[in-house]
């Protein structure tokens, strides 16, 4: 169902065609996904983002249409220039500052997969020989960590001095970015002690159905979507309990269904949940 088609079915259930209320469809609309939007966590509304902490800042802008988080992790990512022999193990790169032993490597000449053994000075030896002559720009990557989820006030706490430089472990959504009153920000805990890459995996607001004119909800779960426009509509119109509440059910056994997808089906399989089974008698 395209928005065309959600609108002509608001207008028909309802069997009002007036002007002000058919104005007022996109307002009822977005209403309905945010209830939604804000009652089920499908897969379909998650999103990765990758971004950057700076090392001594513990601040982190969110994504515009960040809703919720789903876990944050971290990992070095440092880059710099290399040389190195056809059939060696060993490479020399202009700064190893950020280098750590059992980081992948990859670069021009350096074999698939290879991963740092040690570091010595600017001299790096890998666990399998260049494929050819090493050159240009070679870039590292550590393991990620994930950090926990704490309260801001857990952060302080534990680290009150913002001097204090180390591997964060720690995260929170701290408030909103004073640069911009709308958007949130992270804090994490310690203060970073070198420039990381960040992975974020979050819960997000798509763009709605009355913009975008198609949505995954209106493909997928329609029900959901015009049900609960119905009820954010009858609402506006002041119509009898009698048929809100049946609009309102109808809603509520939608969204019923979404979370038995959301919130059951997609977070387990049969291989290791076993099969949904009906008892017999």
């Amino acid at each position: 169902m395209n928005y065309a088609a959600l609108s002509d079915a608001i207008q028909a259930y309802t069997n009002n065609t007036d002007d002000d209320f058919v104005n007022e469809i996109p307002t009822f609309v977005r209403q309905a996904e945010q209830r939604i939007y804000n009652t089920v966590q499908i897969a379909n509304l998650r999103r990765n983002m990758t971004g950057n902490l700076q090392a001594g800042n513990k601040y982190v802008s969110c994504p515009e249409d960040f809703l919720s988080a789903y876990s944050l992790a971290l990992y070095l990512a440092p880059t710099t220039t290399a040389t190195g022999s056809s059939g060696s193990l060993q490479i020399t790169v202009a700064d190893a500052t950020s280098i750590k032993p059992g980081m992948y490597v990859s670069g021009t000449g350096i074999a698939l997969g290879a991963v740092v053994v040690t570091v010595v000075g600017t001299t790096v030896t890998l666990d399998k020989t260049n494929t050819g002559a090493v050159s240009g720009t070679v870039s590292f990557q550590g393991g990620y960590t994930y950090l926990l989820n704490r309260d801001v006030n857990y952060i302080r706490e534990v680290y009150p001095n913002p001097s204090f430089r180390a591997t964060p472990k720690y995260y929170a959504i701290f408030g909103p970015n004073t640069d911009n009153v709308n958007e949130l920000t992270f804090i994490v805990g310690p203060t970073p002690d070198a420039n990381y890459k960040l992975e974020l995996h979050f819960y997000y607001y798509p763009q709605s159905i009355v913009t975008a004119g198609t949505s995954w909800l209106g493909d997928n779960f329609d029900s959901t979507l015009l049900y609960g426009s119905l009820v954010e509509a009858y609402t506006w119109m002041k119509g009898e309990q009698d048929m809100m509440a049946v609009y309102d059910t109808k809603f509520k056994e939608a969204v019923l269904l979404l979370k038995n997808l959301g919130d059951g089906k997609q977070r387990g399989d049969a291989y290791l949940d076993g099969q949904v089974k009906v008892p017999v008698r």
